[in-house]
């Protein structure tokens, strides 16, 4: 929110507001006002049994960082939609049986990009062959138990739940 230092509608300064934290800029002239809202990303959580999918990063942020299938939403997609046009686009397989996980908050590396993480389990076809693009550099399964640790705090924060459930139930 530091950023926005001048008013994109009329150029006066702007001032941080909210209570007790910076949560919006306002401007005095014309009363433009930007909230720091998070965008919204999607998290798959790519099970076959007890282990999960993860991809290693090939570009900034967190580059060689394992992650899993994921990104932002456009504005005209859902969740559920984003997450088969990801696994399409990351991997070149359908992900299936998409089951809400929950939502988790994280950060973008350090852009400054606040972000909220809806994730799902999910699975891959029986008959799928995982075809990276060049976002990432290469795949594994890992154990949900004995999984390296992820890029971004929602994708960290699901796994780490999904793990309990799995190893609770």
């Amino acid at each position: 929110m530091k950023d926005w230092t001048f008013c994109p509608r009329c150029g006066n300064r702007t001032r941080l507001a909210g209570d007790g934290k910076e949560t919006h800029v306002e401007c005095p002239a014309c009363g433009f006002t930007k909230y720091d809202n998070p965008l919204p990303t999607t998290v798959a959580l790519v099970v076959d049994g007890e282990e999960i999918l993860l991809l290693r990063r090939a570009h900034q942020p967190r580059k060689g960082s394992w992650d899993t299938v994921g990104g932002f939403l456009s504005g005209t997609e859902t969740a559920e939609e984003n997450l088969v046009r990801e696994g399409l686009e990351e991997i070149g397989c359908e992900l299936r049986n998409l089951k809400f996980a929950g939502s988790y908050s994280s950060a973008y590396g350090d852009t400054g990009l606040v972000t909220l993480g809806l994730a799902f389990t999910c699975e891959l076809p029986p008959d799928a062959e995982i075809v990276l693009s060049e976002e990432n550099s290469e795949y594994a399964w890992f154990p949900l138990a004995d999984r390296p640790p992820l890029a971004f705090a929602d994708g960290e924060a699901a796994a780490t739940e999904l793990t309990s459930r799995t190893s609770s139930a």
